[in-house]
């Protein structure tokens, strides 16, 4: 893993990116990562892939000792959750979910 912070966390968007199922246990060691940065990409990253396993890490992250973080995780919970009308689309800015 790299020493540096930004590389690790534009490694967590890049796992984001690729929605794939099988990121998601590298995004779990990221969400306990010391850098609040990369938390936060892993939060963000694991929105992007959805799935049970990605909700239930983004339930652990509301007990991130970082408050941003909180809250953007319980903001994520709350639209990967909710029941949507078909064609409703979010209202986090630049969200993409793959259960739109």
């Amino acid at each position: 893993m790299s020493q540096d912070p930004r590389k690790r966390e534009e490694a967590a968007e890049a796992l984001g990116e690729t929605r794939r199922p099988e990121a998601v246990e590298l995004l779990s060691m990221a969400l306990e990562d010391a850098d609040e940065d990369v938390r936060e990409a892993a939060v963000d990253a694991l929105a992007e892939i959805g799935g049970d396993t990605a909700i239930g890490l983004l339930q652990q992250a509301l007990a991130d000792q970082d408050e941003s973080i909180r809250e953007t995780a319980a903001d994520i919970l709350a639209e990967l959750t909710a029941p949507r009308r078909r064609g409703q689309r979010s209202t986090r800015k630049g969200a993409r979910y793959p259960h739109e």
